[in-house]
């Protein structure tokens, strides 16, 4: 399983992208796969563990304009479906999952299998609705 790389500068939602803001809950930087957790804020998201494999989007912008990362009680706005660009050096088609590393996607199944998207350009991901089973 490889992490895919991307460049927080370069994250954005593509048109038509749902976003939503939250409260991060811990540190949140852009590019950052988040879940929310029980007190209804946002954290990395991690496939080692269940309860944080469930990721819900994927953050694109954090406190204030500019900044690429969130502290606890900041605002961070999250993509949760659609397409969201700033990666590199994808191969289009293939699935993206959670990955057992906090924030990160990867191009194969974590400890806790959960695929969150597809890669739709070398640099694009499209963030899929999947169920939090």
């Amino acid at each position: 399983m490889a992490d895919l790389t991307i460049t927080a500068k370069s994250v954005r939602p593509l048109p038509n992208a749902l976003v939503r803001d939250f409260i991060a809950g811990g540190t949140v930087n852009v590019g950052d796969l988040v879940y929310v957790d029980s007190n209804g804020k946002v954290q990395q998201a991690n496939a080692s563990a269940a309860g944080t494999a469930v990721a819900i989007g994927i953050a694109v912008a954090v406190g204030s304009l500019g900044a690429t990362a969130a502290a606890s009680g900041d605002v961070v706005s999250v993509v949760l479906v659609g397409a969201v660009n700033g990666f590199s050096s994808l191969t289009p088609g293939v699935k993206v999952y959670v990955s057992n590393t906090a924030g990160k996607c990867a191009d194969a199944a974590g400890t806790v299998s959960k695929q969150i998207g597809l890669t739709i350009a070398t640099d694009t991901i499209l963030l899929l609705h999947t169920p939090a089973a």
